[in-house]
């Protein structure tokens, strides 16, 4: 799991990318659905490629990738659900899970932003260590 789990996460991140592409194909290209599905695939390949290219050129891109990783997907996958959950339904949750659901927003919090830390921190560090 722990090897997979950055392949699905990776492509599931394009997912949103791909999709927009995808769909001015379709707007545009008035083609087999065979066609429709080939050059589905060969888009979606030709954007992972892109990607994998760009962070060869780019030493720093693993940082920032990181970075992204860690401020964004500890709002988007726990912040924000718990923060809209309390926020619909507060007057009706008992004190109790109120108070689990707002410790699980700080532990968040402070996972985030020590991720974030850490993957500026290694940023600035590598970018040192390579002027120097």
């Amino acid at each position: 799991m722990t090897v997979l789990t950055p392949m699905f996460k990776f492509a599931l991140q394009l997912s949103p990318i791909t999709t927009s592409l995808e769909v001015a194909i379709y707007k545009h290209c008035k083609a087999s659905p065979n066609l429709l599905y080939g050059l589905s695939t060969l888009m979606r390949s030709a954007v992972l490629a892109c990607i994998a290219i760009f962070s060869m050129i780019f030493p720093y891109f693993e940082y920032i990738v990181a970075f992204v990783g860690s401020s964004m997907t500890i709002a988007i996958c726990l912040f924000f659900p718990c923060a809209f959950y309390l926020k619909i339904f507060w007057p009706k949750l008992k004190i109790r899970i109120r108070a689990t659901i707002l410790t699980l927003m700080i532990l968040g919090l402070i996972v985030g932003v020590t991720g974030t830390f850490v993957s500026v921190r290694g940023l600035i560090t590598k970018r040192a260590s390579s002027s120097a």
